[in-house]
């Protein structure tokens, strides 16, 4: 009988060492792979205590929390077009207000002071205008920061309302100019007046007499209708002047003295004070034309 339960225990013992030198086989065998077998999964992948906390996308950046490189760049071009735009904006308003100091400085003190009340701007404006209108043509860069500091001081005026208040002005109309003003009448003050032929008076004696004799020639032949006078304002060069102002004033002269000249034909030997104020206006125009030109 011992012969034949002897043989079934080492039966069972080598059966038990045997199973354990497979198992042993195969775990040497994921821990280190053989060459050929190199393109398998590693063998951290088969632990499941390993692989529990490696996740690789359920834990990765949040699409609604971090945009998207695409969307970064998106916000980027938009935040500098805005940063654009907005640089350009100032630039044209800045051209702006300095176009509006170079009309207000071709109207007189009176026509000033009308707008500048209107628009409700300081007596710091009026002065600076007054300025840079008492500059000689020879003094052109001080003219330039001049107009760019009284560009400064019109930044924050109403663009609508100040074209609207130059454009009125320039074309003599009072019923315009009214409608602009509201509720607020628009009165002629007796004072103004004075200052304004006084401050007239004041750019008279200031200008040389070579320039005076110019103003005179050329207001004279505009006047007249002296084609070679006409021709020789017309064809400067080096000075900056609104032609079509120029030729509106001379219109509406031409346009007063005809109305003059049926109003007298019937015995009414009074000027009118609408000619007298057109002619005013053109020979302001003509004196600030003639301030430009080089010295010689």
């Amino acid at each position: 009988m011992a012969h034949v339960v002897r043989p079934l225990i080492q039966l069972q013992r080598w059966h038990h060492y045997f199973s354990a030198g497979a198992v042993l086989y195969r775990i040497l065998n994921l821990h280190f792979p053989s060459p050929r077998s190199s393109n398998k999964l590693p063998f951290f992948a088969f632990l499941p205590s390993l692989n529990h906390h490696v996740h690789f996308r359920s834990r990765a950046l949040k699409q609604s929390d971090f945009p998207s490189p695409s969307g970064s760049n998106d916000s980027d071009s938009d935040s500098s077009d805005i940063i654009k735009k907005s640089r350009n904006e100032k630039k044209r308003e800045a051209r702006r207000a300095v176009r509006w100091a170079m009309e207000l400085a071709n109207f007189s003190p009176l026509q000033i002071k009308r707008i500048l009340r209107v628009a409700s701007l300081e007596q710091e404006v009026f002065d600076a205008l007054m300025l840079v209108k008492r500059l000689g043509r020879d003094v052109r860069e001080g003219k330039r920061r001049q107009f760019n500091y009284i560009g400064r001081l019109l930044r924050d005026v109403e663009p609508e309302l100040m074209d609207g208040l130059i454009q009125a002005t320039k074309d003599g109309d009072q019923s315009k100019f009214q409608e602009l003003c509201g509720s607020e009448t628009l009165e002629t003050n007796e004072d103004d007046e004075q200052q304004e032929e006084k401050i007239e008076s004041e750019n008279d004696e200031e200008d040389s007499e070579y320039n005076v004799d110019i103003a005179i020639r050329w207001f004279e032949g505009l006047v007249n209708k002296d084609i070679g006078i006409t021709n020789e304002i017309y064809s400067l060069r080096g000075v900056e002047f609104d032609r079509q102002e120029l030729r509106k004033l001379l219109r509406k002269v031409h346009s007063m003295q005809e109305q003059e000249g049926l109003v007298s034909s019937e015995g009414n030997g009074k000027p009118d004070a609408m000619v007298v104020s057109a002619r005013r206006s053109l020979n302001r125009f003509i004196r600030g034309l003639v301030k430009q030109l080089p010295v010689e």
